[in-house]
Order: C-alpha cells, then structure tokens, then sequence
C-alpha cells in the first residue's frame, strides 16, 4: 500500500473484492460454504488493515489506510447482506445493483458495472 499511490491500492482492492465475490457466487450452488468462506475473506483483509494502523505510518499513508478500511467495511456489508439474503447467482440484483470493478486485459482498461 505505501509503494503505490492511494488510487491504485483502491482499485487493487475493489478488483480483488469484486473477483471474490463472484467467485463465491458462481461456486455457491455447488458449494453451500462459497459465501461464508468469502465473507471470512474480506473480514481477514478488513482485520489486516487494522492492523496497520498500530504501526508507524505517515500523515499521507495513515489517510491512505483509512480509507482503505472505510471502504473495506462497506465491502463487508455487502457480503453480510449477500449471505443475509441467502444471494447464489451473480445475475441477482442484489450483487447487481453493486460498484464492481474489473480490470479488461483485451481492452487495457478498468470497468466498473452497476445495475
């Protein structure tokens, strides 16, 4: 994170929480723990993030951190509501109606979806 500039360490984040997600959605009618293993995932991630903010950060890379947290617990809310609502397809609206991002190698470009 303090290698690369706030925008980058965001979208790195965003891809990575996207992929999961539709990972899990996908694998969820076969694997009923899909969801749960991919909530535990961004609550690891949300819990490493934390961490970092007991550590010696500058005034730029602690902003960066919370940030990044802030966004992190939004992510994991969604996952809450994802597993609350029982949601197994990513064609649901419920995902649907969610930022996603994905990066397009053929197009050398970010997407970002939202119903």
């Amino acid at each position: 994170i303090n290698r690369f500039p706030a925008q980058i360490s965001i979208l790195a984040l965003q891809f990575a929480w996207t992929a999961d997600n539709e990972e899990a959605l996908l694998k969820t009618k076969s694997d009923k723990s899909a969801m749960t293993a991919c909530n535990k995932k961004a609550l690891a991630v949300l819990n490493e993030l934390i961490g970092m903010t007991v550590t010696d950060l500058s005034k730029l890379h602690r902003t960066n951190v919370e940030t990044l947290i802030t966004i992190q617990v939004h992510q994991k809310d969604i996952c809450d509501e994802l597993l609350k609502k029982k949601v197994k397809d990513p064609g649901d609206f419920e995902w649907q109606k969610q930022a996603r991002f994905y990066w397009r190698d053929e197009k050398d470009t970010t997407v970002i979806s939202i119903c």
